[in-house]
């Protein structure tokens, strides 16, 4: 009984010593310099938001924060390296939808995008916008553009950020909603989609609004419908694809941060706080609304939650549009 007691007392006092130790551990991250990992073109929305994200918080955790783009594949490229990545909390990934479409988009991927990465934060949600280039467009509505559209059959296509991205799927579902025979063009990125546009390799592109307002002031391109259930603040003379007579486009887009399944819950506990008060800083706010984002404001568990509902209704809306990536 005796030993017992001395062991159990042993074992106490060990863990009693290693708690400073672990408390340590933890105040000390970040340790390094943290890798913000952007599966977008340098210019585009994603990019833009990143690096105003990855500033901020370098400020807040005292330690730099790289932006590393990597585009490509449907954000699959740098998905994967996040996914396989050191689960320490200095590699981190920024990312939209697409994250959970793939799942369904195509047959095999290279990891799980729930078993195999953690939600942190929902950073911001958005609408997105239809624009076309009024050199090769002339429709200043909706309706005048399916009217042009049909009138011209072989004529016109749509840019995207990818295949079986939000801007690919909304594109697919106005085709189909309006019978339309536009044909879709993927590119990486939302910049990319949009120096398409503004060439006139594209009719149209359905894009956030970092990525297209300055073309628009400068009169490069022309607001023409927007995402939503109702019409956006930023923009109250663009009519909804809703209000228009289209449905099926009232669905929001979000941009999140994600890192390695294993990551500790205190370090994603720590990244989470951190991007919420980021975001709520008044300059970091009213750059955001400037861009058409509005700040997240889910808990770590609720984002989780919507990621992995957002898998099962994506899956049913790409099945039902036939979209494959192989």
């Amino acid at each position: 009984m005796k030993r017992r007691h001395l062991l159990c007392g042993l074992g106490v006092a060990a863990a009693v010593m290693q708690m400073p130790t672990l408390a340590r551990a933890q105040s000390r991250y970040p340790s390094q310099p943290i890798k913000l990992v952007v599966p977008f073109a340098p210019g585009g929305g994603g990019d833009v938001l990143g690096r105003l994200i990855g500033a901020k918080l370098s400020d807040s955790m005292r330690q730099p924060v790289i932006v590393d783009n990597r585009p490509g594949a449907s954000t699959v490229i740098a998905t994967e390296y996040v996914a396989r990545a050191t689960p320490d909390g200095h590699t981190i990934l920024l990312n939209v939808p697409l994250i959970v479409q793939t799942a369904t988009l195509m047959s095999k991927l290279p990891y799980d995008p729930i078993k195999d990465l953690t939600p942190v934060a929902e950073v911001v949600n958005s609408s997105l916008w239809m624009a076309v280039n009024p050199q090769k467009v002339d429709a200043r509505n909706l309706k005048e553009f399916v009217a042009q559209v049909k009138a011209q059959p072989g004529s016109h296509s749509y840019g995207s950020i990818g295949m079986g991205s939000t801007t690919h799927l909304f594109g697919h579902a106005l085709n189909e909603e309006a019978h339309l025979d536009m044909v879709h063009v993927p590119f990486k990125g939302s910049s990319v989609a949009l120096n398409a546009l503004l060439a006139g390799e594209v009719s149209t592109v359905i894009l956030d609004y970092v990525t297209l307002k300055p073309q628009v002031s400068a009169g490069k391109a022309r607001l023409i419908a927007v995402t939503g259930s109702q019409r956006s603040s930023w923009t109250p003379e663009v009519a909804t694809f809703a209000e228009q007579g289209y449905k099926g486009l009232e669905l929001m887009t979000w941009a999140g941060l994600f890192v390695p399944s294993k990551t500790s819950p205190d370090i994603v506990r720590r990244l989470h706080d951190e991007v919420m008060k980021v975001v709520r800083e008044p300059d970091v706010a009213a750059k955001l609304a400037d861009l058409g984002y509005v700040p997240g404001n889910r808990s770590q568990a609720a984002f989780a939650q919507q990621v992995s509902d957002e898998k099962q209704r994506w899956a049913v809306l790409i099945k039902q549009a036939g979209v494959r990536l192989e």
